[in-house]
């Protein structure tokens, strides 16, 4: 059988999870995807966005990319966000796809649903994250937004940061909140996870901030922020003040040049503006795994992560899935090409 008649591998939601990829496993490859982004072997063009009135209605992002070195995998992302999807049609708010190709023919090798694939990834980065800028011995973390994505960064932190004990949990949907903590009780089993009334009670005192919203408008605020604080934003990216940003010891992005392209989150904007220039970015995350730049220094450091996401994670991710799909049976196959 020629390459371009071999059969396209399809696999559902339930064949993804049924992979068991777990997020220590996805943590240490998006470490090692972020170290191959600051080695150049990395082919990422920025991510196409469809903009269908973003902030009203939704958008779909292309994102492709191909990772060399030891994971050799190239594809594409296709994810769609519409916030509104929930409320009015009972539906999750993303929805993704990744389709894989041959690294050496380009045909097509695998179609899967791939919303777990995006949500592991994010928390994953988080987590990549945390190991290298969380000050040692945290113990507690304040998470805004209660969603999907919130599940996988509660899973990231208590990956990585061993002694964590307490998280405190806001969103603006008491209901979603709730159910997001009755979730975390049966999951993760001695750590304590509780309901903040307000934004403030989640992020004062914590050691690590993680925003995941769709927030317009900012909701955190400096003056809540203690000393020694990894804030991460992986949500809408205009989750906090200016004053968060300007206050902090040090800025990291995962791909300096794509959070610019982005253009929306709150650091790309006030470089735009002209409020903080590229000095102030103190490195790429790959930077700091390969030990070229240092991490956190000390224990008062506050510290700024700002990680974009990229399709380069996802496709990575996408191909370990694929390999134990391969290796366990899973999906459909189906024919593509001509005999």
């Amino acid at each position: 059988m020629n390459d371009s008649a071999r059969p396209l591998l399809c696999l559902s939601a339930s064949d993804v999870e049924a992979t068991g990829l777990d997020m220590a496993e996805a943590i240490e490859t998006v470490s090692q995807v972020l170290a191959m982004h600051a080695r150049g072997q990395v082919n990422l063009p920025s991510k196409v966005i469809l903009d269908m009135d973003e902030r009203r209605h939704g958008r779909i992002n292309a994102m492709p990319a191909h990772v060399r070195g030891g994971i050799d995998a190239c594809g594409i992302k296709w994810i769609a966000g519409f916030p509104g999807n929930p409320a009015r049609h009972g539906l999750p708010r993303a929805s993704a796809v990744v389709i894989l190709n041959d690294t050496e023919t380009g045909i097509p090798q695998c179609i899967m649903e791939a919303s777990r694939i995006s949500a592991l990834r994010t928390g994953a980065v988080t987590g990549v994250g945390a190991r290298h800028l969380a000050r040692p011995g945290a113990t507690n973390a304040g998470i805004i937004g209660a969603g999907v994505q919130s599940r996988t960064q509660i899973e990231a932190l208590r990956t990585v940061l061993t002694d964590l004990a307490e998280v405190r949990v806001f969103d603006v949907r008491r209901e979603a909140v709730e159910r997001f903590v009755a979730w975390a009780a049966d999951r993760h089993h001695g750590l304590r996870v509780a309901v903040a009334d307000t934004a403030e009670d989640a992020v004062r005192g914590a050691d690590c901030v993680v925003t995941a919203t769709v927030a317009d408008e900012p909701i955190v605020r400096a003056a809540w922020l203690k000393e020694g604080v990894l804030f991460a934003h992986v949500g809408s990216y205009q989750e906090e003040e200016e004053q968060v940003i300007l206050q902090a010891d040090k800025i990291v992005v995962d791909v300096w040049e794509e959070v610019l392209h982005r253009r929306t989150p709150l650091l790309a904007r006030m470089h735009e503006a002209g409020t903080i220039d590229r000095t102030r970015i103190h490195a790429d995350i790959g930077e700091i795994i390969l030990g070229d730049k240092p991490g956190r220094e000390t224990d008062d450091e506050r510290i700024f992560f700002s990680p974009l996401g990229l399709g380069s994670e996802d496709i990575a991710v996408a191909a370990a899935v694929y390999r134990r799909a391969t290796e366990m049976g899973l999906g459909v196959r189906v024919p593509f090409g001509s005999a």
